[in-house]
Parts: C-alpha cells; structure tokens; sequence
C-alpha cells in the first residue's frame, strides 16, 4: 500500500452540475507534488492528464517545497502541460515560502512567478484570470489567505484582511462561471466563507486526502479539523457552493507517509453549463 501510494499516479473521474443549460466543461487538477520525481519522470503526469482531454488544467498549489534547488522538473511538466490545454496556477504555503526565501528587499522580483510563467502559466496569487473555453466564460482565481472572518462584529474590514476582502469582491463580480483555488479547505469550510462569497466551484488540497486511508473508514487526518473530517476527498457542497479536494500527488518528507493513498490526477467534469455565461 505504501509502495502504490507513491508510484503510480491514478485518474480519478468526478461530476457536479452547475444550471441548466446543455454544455459542459473538464477540468483537470493537480496539487500537492512537493517536489517529488516519479520513476519515469513526471512525464507520466503530463500523459495522463493528457489523455482525458481537459478543456483547461488547475494546480493548487504546493507543487514544489520551500527549499527546492532546481525548478526545472516543474516548470519541464508545466511546459508538457500548457501544451494540452491552459494551465492555471495558484500558490500554496510551499510556493510561498519558496518566494520569500529568494527575495529581498533590493530585489523583490517573484522568480518562481517568472519561471511559471516562462513555462506558459497563468499565475495566481490572490488574482484571477478571465478566459473563454468553447463558448463559455470562466474566471479561474488563486488565493492562499482565509476567505472567511474578514470583517469585525462591526462588519467592518479587518485592516490585515483588506486586500483578501478587495480581492475576492472584484473576482464575484462577474456572470462567468467562478472557479476558485484555494489550496487550504478551510479557507471555506469555516464560519460563513460559502454564504458571503459567490463561488461556484472552490478546488482545495492540503490534506492529501486524508495523508492515511483507512478502509471502511477514509482520511484520518484533517489538518485543522481534527481526525476524520467529514470533508477530506472528493466533492462536496456547503451554502450553495461546490467544494471539491484533491489527495494531490505526494507528501512533504518528515510526514506520516502516505499509506493506501495513490497519487491522485483529478478530472472535474461540470454539466448544465450554458454559452450566456460570458
């Protein structure tokens, strides 16, 4: 079990429907590769996720880890990658640190940001990106911070939180079909996040499904929300707002290793899907 939770990355097929109308969109999402190289090179990513045919690719972030040397084994499958449909890149703690770790004061330019994008990324960082798949307008958005509790009892905006609160009112603020990256499920499982944002679609990671799986039983390791959260894999829904979780592909070292737990290429299909939605 251990041996095929890090060997062979597995396509896993997910649905939800958004309206009424006759079109549909597929999206694949990755998250979560840490750095890791497949026996084969991570070719085996960009082959498999090819062959679902996705109409764009998500990754979540926590792609590469803080202390990574060479980018190249990234931005290689991110090459691989764009030439299969639009990649859309937003930035977990990992790519976070990883900038903070090479910038400075004198110099404050992103180098990952400039390698990604070198590659044919789209970055996002607390950003969005509107596009036009076949017809139908999306708007893909990337952020890291909570997006719940960003006002006070006041409902007053939390100075911290401004820029968050500024961000996500403009990323609502289109008839497009919303879909948000948010490597922390937290981000929106928590307080009121679903109810005071219009999110159609949110994809997380973070908690590698659950990082040991249980049969019978499923993720036992939640993160913030304890053992056996409710919501570890897979899609869900809170408030009116589709949540989906992605196991990601592998695990940061130190950590319980992943055990009956194979590493996941995710493919969310979304029916009812109308050409208005421009």
């Amino acid at each position: 079990m251990l041996q095929r939770s890090y060997s062979d990355p597995e396509v896993h097929y997910y649905y939800t429907k958004e309206g009424e109308g006759d079109q549909s969109l597929r999206f694949v999402v990755l998250s979560d590769l840490y750095g890791y190289v497949f026996e084969d090179g991570n070719g085996v990513i960009a082959d498999r996720a090819g062959n679902t045919f996705p109409d764009a690719i998500l990754i979540g972030g926590n792609m590469i880890t803080a202390g990574t040397e060479e980018l190249t084994p990234l931005t290689d499958l991110i090459k691989r990658l764009v030439q299969i449909a639009p990649v859309y890149y937003s930035y977990g703690e990992e790519e976070l640190k990883y900038v903070k770790n090479h910038t400075s004061e004198k110099d404050s330019t992103d180098p990952l940001r400039e390698a990604l994008e070198k590659a044919g990324a789209v970055v996002l960082n607390e950003s969005y990106a509107d596009t036009n798949l076949y017809g139908i307008g999306v708007r893909v958005g990337g952020m890291y911070n909570n997006a719940y509790e960003l006002t006070n009892l006041r409902n007053e905006v939390k100075k911290r939180y401004e820029g968050t609160w500024n961000f996500l009112s403009d990323y609502q603020n289109t008839e497009n079909l919303k879909i948000m990256l948010s490597i922390r499920p937290e981000s929106f499982l928590y307080s009121d996040a679903c109810k005071n944002w219009d999110v159609d679609l949110v994809v997380s990671g973070n908690d590698l499904g659950g990082l040991v799986v249980l049969p019978h039983y499923g993720g036992v390791f939640g993160g913030s929300r304890g053992y056996f959260p409710e919501f570890v894999h897979g899609l869900s829904e809170k408030d009116g707002v589709k949540l989906f979780l992605t196991s990601g592909l592998s695990a940061p070292r130190g950590m319980i290793p992943r055990l009956n737990n194979p590493p996941e290429i995710a493919v969310v299909d979304i029916d009812g899907l109308s050409r208005e939605q421009m």
